[in-house]
């Protein structure tokens, strides 16, 4: 008889130990459902601590202050991130007052992925979804959520942006796009015409080998663009790049640097910006028109150097000060036309100038384009009014 009750007490502590484990692993509501893995597995990364305990209530409604904690926790953002994106998220989207929408979720995530602050979507864009149009502010996040194939079959067809985004949904959605793998790393080398790159995350590990699909998406930090006949251009040896990957499949490209054309735009910002800081009105005016008698050659020196020293490239110095544009056509050539027409919103004229080769156009568009940002630069303005 021994034998008998040792083997029932076995039996038992095993039975109280599997009831145990099942209670602490898992929440008491979500037996079945069909977000039943994905739920289960969050849960497990330690997710939704502080979110939900015995019930998750896999219809109910996620509520904005949850969709914040439960994006902070999988994505490890500071308090100081979190505040910064829930602010984003309020600019761009009318907050609904009973819980987060589904458009409102996709841009959040869309976000965190990669896109960061981009909302307009590159040409080559169009809606996936018959209840989805391009003005609405959320429809990049929802077209990558879409094309990085996150979101779950009932939403094929149609998305339902402004629909209270469920739960169940929400950890859905979440549980897949942590599944990607990111790949970091410096492009060690293109091949098959842009088709393949090499990239390797340190000197001494070997390069994996991605594929290049028409639907890839490349993000800088001025830039969205749409994958083009001209894949080496995007990517080149040398380069810092951070990859989704599904399947050695490169699905969003980050990018650390910019292309030629944002780097100029980029440098006459900033040189705007200074011009505006050290000239008068008067020497502005002498600057745009030329009129260098006016100017004095001394301040054109001055003008220089504070340049230099606040960061401006000395190319892009000497290009404001002597009004030098020939001096960026070779370097421009070779990318402005692939890359004007995706960057740029500008006027028709420009980009038929880039197409057409009519590299004159351009570049005294470049000039009219820093004339219009000096004269209409916040400090000219307080000048003007005082």
């Amino acid at each position: 008889m021994r034998p008998t009750k040792l083997t029932a007490g076995v039996v038992v502590l095993v039975l109280l130990t599997f009831l145990s484990a099942t209670g602490l692993a898992a929440f008491a509501d979500i037996d079945g459902i069909w977000a039943e893995s994905a739920i289960l597995t969050l849960e497990e990364q330690g997710l939704f601590e502080g979110l939900w305990d015995s019930e998750f209530a896999p219809s109910k409604s996620l509520s904005h202050a949850e969709a914040q904690q439960l994006l902070a926790a999988a994505f490890q953002l500071t308090e100081e991130e979190s505040t910064e994106l829930a602010a984003w998220l309020n600019q761009l989207l009318v907050a609904h007052p009973e819980g987060i929408t589904r458009g409102e979720f996709a841009s959040l995530l869309g976000s965190l992925l990669g896109l960061g602050e981009h909302t307009e979507a590159p040409k080559g864009f169009y809606p996936s979804f018959s209840d989805l149009n391009m003005d609405y502010p959320g429809f990049l996040g929802i077209e990558l959520l879409q094309r990085l194939a996150l979101l779950p079959t009932h939403m094929v067809g149609r998305f339902e942006p402004y629909r209270l985004i469920t739960r169940a949904e929400a950890a859905y959605i979440l549980d897949q796009a942590l599944r990607l793998d990111e790949i970091s790393g410096v492009v060690e080398e293109v091949q098959n015409d842009g088709r393949q790159v090499v990239v390797k995350a340190s000197e001494e590990g070997e390069g994996t080998v991605l594929t290049i699909l028409g639907e890839t998406l490349y993000v800088s930090p001025g830039s969205l663009t749409k994958d083009t006949l001209n894949k080496e251009e995007k990517l080149r040896p040398g380069q810092k790049v951070e990859i989704l990957v599904r399947d050695n499949q490169a699905l969003l490209v980050k990018l650390e640097e910019a292309g030629t054309v944002q780097a100029l735009i980029q440098g006459l910002n900033k040189a705007t910006q200074v011009l505006a800081d050290i000239l008068t009105p008067a020497q502005i005016n002498a600057l745009i028109t030329g009129n260098w008698e006016e100017l004095g050659e001394e301040v054109r020196y001055q003008v220089y150097e504070e340049l230099v020293d606040r960061g401006v490239a000395p190319w892009e110095a000497e290009a404001a000060i002597n009004q030098d544009w020939s001096s960026l056509q070779l370097m421009l050539q070779e990318r402005l036309t692939a890359e004007t027409a995706e960057y740029l919103d500008v006027a028709p004229e420009l980009i038929n100038a880039a197409l057409n080769r009519n590299w004159t156009q351009v570049l005294e568009y470049a000039q009219v384009e820093l004339a219009q940002r000096l004269l209409t630069s916040e400090w000219l303005q307080n000048v003007m009014d005082n």
